[in-house]
Parts: structure tokens; C-alpha cells; sequence
């Protein structure tokens, strides 16, 4: 075994923090020289954020396979969203009055206004995450969130022209009755791939932007097997993951499909089950 990818909100982490289990298990990888590595919706930052205070410095898959970095945030691969989609995309969740962040190499934008979109991620953070508002705060954990730093779109066609590297649109706070509509009609446009990893979200990508594929790129180039690479993940977004390699391990609290996937299920994500994955994964 080469690599260990993980997913990490529902997989790695709990209420933004790794536990002293899942930190045991990390530190039992380096001693045996297998390398860690990140594959998550966040961008860089957002990983980093997790990462830094126990000292865990490793390569990641970003915005669900959209791009792919080194330890030190360096863009080795990338597949951005076409910019002819841009539009379509935006107008449909405005249609509907859904909040939505546009995630790019160069900072993050929104056709709203900022400071609505804002409000509205921090009063999601809080109650789908436990977050606290004070988190959000020059110092607090969650001060680099994209939420804090969205620059306003005046003009779609000049965002265009200005030729910006889309690595994603999420949007969020979404009535749970729009779900069906909205992925409708995202299924007719081309050259896109969408899913949710949580239940409240849309995130919309390059239609070949997904962490299965990405990783598998990767290790070709690499020079890594399949079967050196064991993934650990929850959500939809790891869907490609599980298609593409046969040690998959799906925590139980993740999507039943996912699970279904899964080489074996191991306990929950509030129950240390990268833990558990990562033991199994060294007794044998």
C-alpha cells in the first residue's frame, strides 16, 4: 500500500477537528511509509485550515477533482469549469433565490451581495455544523472561509472576459423541495458533473472534474497501482472513488450507495472510523 486518500468532512474530521484516534492512525502511516492525501470539495485553505494545527502536510485533491496539489498548495493538474456554463448555472440559482459562491484560482465571487451570501453560510455553518459565529472572527478557526472574502459580480460578461479559472459553483441553504427541480435542470446542460455532499448543497463542476478520475491520472503518472491505493470517504462526491478503486472503505455513516460500493464499512465518522480503516489496512 502507497497511498491512503481520504475524504474528510463525514470521514476524516468531526465538528472541524481530527480526533486523537484518527491523528494515531495518520502518525501509524508516516511510520510506515504510507503517504496520506486529501480528496475534498474545500480549496486549498480550507484544507490547510484542518490540517496545520497537527502538523499534517500532504497532497490533495481539491473542489471534488477539479484540481489536484502538492503539500504546499502547488496546482499539479487541473480541469476547470467552462466558462460557457458560467451563466446558464448562475441564472438558475438566482431563478430560484438560492445562495451560491463561485470558487476560482484567483478568490471567490457571487452575483449577490456578499454580505447576504455571507450571513447565510455562517447561519448554515451554525446549524448543520455546530459552527459558532465567533469562528468566522479574525483568529477563529474558520477565519479564512470563502464566505468572508466574496468579491461581487456586477456584470457576468465581464467576469467572463477577465478569463478566470472556475474550479467550482456551490450553492447551499437549499429548500429541500427545489432539489429535484434544480438537479433537472442542471442534468440539461453539458459538460457538467453536480452533486451534494450534504444534503443541502448543489456543487457543480467540470463534467471529468471528479476525485476517482483525477487520482487515477495521478497515480498513472506516478507510477502507483490501483491496488497501492486504499480510499475512505462518506458522500456522492467519492462516488468516483469507490467506481475506480477496489480498497474502498465507506464510514457507516455514509451514503448507502456508497456503501454498497464499499470493500468493507467501518464505524462512523463520530466513531474514528478512518481509525479503524487505516488498522485493517495494516493488518493485512
Amino acid at each position: 500500500m502507497k497511498w491512503v486518500v481520504t475524504d474528510m468532512d463525514g470521514t476524516l474530521i468531526h465538528h472541524g477537528c481530527i480526533s486523537p484516534k484518527n491523528l494515531q492512525a495518520i502518525r501509524l502511516l508516516e511510520e510506515h511509509g504510507i503517504e496520506l492525501m486529501i480528496a475534498s470539495g474545500r480549496d486549498f485553505h480550507g484544507v490547510k485550515t484542518i490540517l496545520d494545527p497537527y502538523q499534517i502536510r500532504c497532497q490533495a485533491i481539491l473542489g471534488n477533482g477539479a484540481q489536484f496539489c502538492d503539500e504546499d498548495g502547488h496546482i499539479i493538474q487541473s480541469c476547470y469549469l467552462s466558462n460557457e456554463v458560467l451563466e446558464p448555472v448562475t441564472d438558475l440559482f438566482e431563478k430560484y433565490q438560492i445562495p451560491y459562491m463561485i470558487f476560482t484560482e484567483d478568490g471567490f465571487f457571487t452575483g449577490y451581495d456578499p454580505q447576504y451570501v455571507k450571513e447565510a453560510f455562517i447561519q448554515r455553518g451554525i446549524a448543520l455544523f455546530h459552527e459558532k459565529r465567533e469562528q468566522f472572527e479574525p483568529g477563529g478557526l474558520l477565519e479564512k472561509s470563502p464566505c468572508l472574502f466574496l468579491q461581487f459580480i456586477p456584470d457576468k460578461k465581464v467576469f467572463l472576459k477577465q478569463n478566470h479559472s472556475i474550479i467550482k459553483i456551490e450553492a447551499f441553504s437549499i429548500d429541500p423541495s427545489l432539489q429535484t427541480i434544480i438537479k433537472e435542470q442542471l442534468a440539461k446542460l453539458s459538460g457538467i458533473s453536480f452533486l451534494s455532499s450534504f444534503h443541502d448543497n448543489i456543487e457543480v463542476t467540470d463534467a471529468l472534474a471528479q476525485k476517482g478520475l483525477i487520482l487515477k491520472s495521478i497515480a498513472i503518472q506516478q507510477g502507483i497501482s490501483d491496488d497501492e491505493i486504499a480510499v475512505i470517504g462518506d458522500g456522492m462526491n467519492d462516488l468516483t472513488l469507490f467506481e475506480n478503486f477496489k480498497y474502498s472503505y465507506a464510514v457507516k455513516n455514509a451514503h448507502p450507495y456508497i456503501q454498497s460500493l464499499a470493500y468493507k464499512i467501518v464505524a462512523s465518522c463520530d466513531q474514528d472510523g478512518f481509525s479503524e480503516a487505516v488498522d485493517d489496512l495494516l493488518k493485512r
